[in-house]
């Protein structure tokens, strides 16, 4: 079975979608995986996939300008690991932070700039011939762009069309307090009722978006949680440290304030009163109030590899949502990465969040953290878990025992090869009975 991947991103070893997918598709033949993304960036190996092809913004905006052919494909023998320009790389990289913001009026242009856009062009359809794909899989984000060109490829092409839905674009509308913000998401919608009506089958990340999403798209979907690859990850058992590590947007920097004074405010010798905070986030309406709180040591940020040692060298690791509800409608969705590798390989997990989040009720249904879901319960609900060394170790089995279950490297590829084949023997069936 050949797969086509559709996405924004590469898949990439570091960034979580590119990850994610990387995860999915572990076990297939190389040979067998393609992807076209549309995005910038060099393919970092071909672990997992043989075949590329980039169409980026900047293509699509050449290609205007222009008329020419834009995009390029790369294959196993290609010099993929050559570095760009410098001072090109540096261009787009600033065209993209502008494009991060998201706004409506951005989502827009960007919109319209794909919509006047040569990309089919018949480079790419050589390349999409060739990739002799029996399913196409499709990673899709918040532009209406992308839901358009995997219909048009998936009809060229004539193989049913797979979706995975890592986000809540559909139900919670960002821009909702802008000017364009309501007629930008009817029209999104529109486009996305089409596509998934089209889809043969829908992927999600977690249950309650399996509920939300079935729903919306009156379609079964199927659950596919975020996988961690197994670390040897020796916890210190005199382990004195409390950490977190990861993104401090969407409130989460307020709640990690909140956590640090309610540390900082125990008055046990045996406890922490700081929690380290490592986070490569960048805005300074985040980082600063964290410098200044009392209980908080504002670490920057690490690497992979130094994660695992301040993971090892930590009685607990923290997560955390915001209990503003603006916020909450924001990560309702949200199971990040941390959480599948904190289960995998981490010391105990404390998650400090309000209830009817996603990975806050998962954690508490499963009792693999310790879960800590209002304002009031935190000072006294932190010295209990801090304190209690047997209780910090049953979670730590309860979380493994999760962890191998749902959060297994080995689940998610099997699971994909396995409903992906039940889809193309369907497709093939009936081609064969008209």
């Amino acid at each position: 079975m050949k797969v086509l991947i559709i996405s924004q991103p590469v898949l990439s070893k570091t960034n979580n979608m590119g990850k994610t997918l990387m995860g999915y598709f572990r076990d297939f033949s190389p040979d067998d995986i393609s992807q076209l993304y549309l995005h910038e960036g060099i393919p970092e190996n071909t672990d997992v996939c043989e075949k590329y092809y980039c169409y980026s913004d900047s293509d699509a905006m050449k290609s205007i300008l222009n008329h020419k052919i834009q995009g390029k494909s790369f294959t196993k023998e290609s010099e993929v690991f050559k570095k760009k320009d410098a001072e090109e790389v540096a261009e787009k990289d600033e065209i993209y932070k502008l494009g991060a913001a998201h706004k409506a009026w951005m989502l827009f242009v960007r919109d319209t700039i794909w919509k006047l856009s040569s990309w089919k062009n018949r480079e790419l359809l050589k390349w999409l011939d060739r990739t002799g794909a029996d399913v196409i899989f499709f990673a899709p984000g918040d532009g209406a762009f992308i839901y358009r060109i995997a219909d048009e490829i998936a009809r060229y092409l004539n193989k049913p069309l797979i979706m995975v839905c890592m986000d809540d674009f559909f139900i919670n509308n960002r821009n909702k307090k802008e000017i364009l913000g309501g007629i930008r998401q009817k029209n999104f919608m529109r486009v996305v009722n089409k596509t998934a009506k089209d889809c043969d089958m829908i992927f999600t990340i977690c249950d309650e978006m399996n509920d939300a999403y079935g729903k919306l798209f009156e379609k079964k979907c199927l659950t596919l949680h975020t996988v961690a690859e197994r670390k040897n990850v020796q916890l210190a058992q005199t382990a004195r440290h409390v950490s977190y590590i990861g993104n401090l947007k969407c409130g989460r920097y307020k709640t990690l304030i909140d956590i640090g004074k309610a540390l900082s405010e125990l008055r046990d010798e045996n406890v922490p009163n700081v929690i380290d905070v490592y986070s490569g986030t960048r805005e300074f309406d985040c980082i600063e109030p964290l410098k200044k709180a009392p209980g908080i040591n504002f670490c920057g940020e690490i690497s992979a590899e130094s994660v695992l040692e301040v993971m090892a060298n930590s009685m607990a690791v923290i997560h955390t949502e915001s209990f503003e509800q603006e916020m909450m409608e924001l990560v309702r969705f949200s199971v990040s990465t941390k959480i599948a590798e904190s289960l995998m390989y981490g010391p105990c997990l404390i998650a400090y969040g309000p209830e009817g989040i996603a990975s806050i009720d998962y954690l508490k249904e499963n009792n693999a953290a310790y879960v800590i879901s209002r304002p009031e319960d935190l000072e006294k609900g932190l010295e209990e878990i801090l304190t209690n060394k047997e209780l910090r170790e049953q979670i730590v089995r309860n979380a493994r025992a999760l962890a191998l279950k749902n959060h297994n490297a080995d689940v998610n590829p099997r699971k994909v090869r396995k409903w992906l084949q039940e889809v193309v023997d369907k497709s093939q069936n009936e081609s064969s009975t008209n």
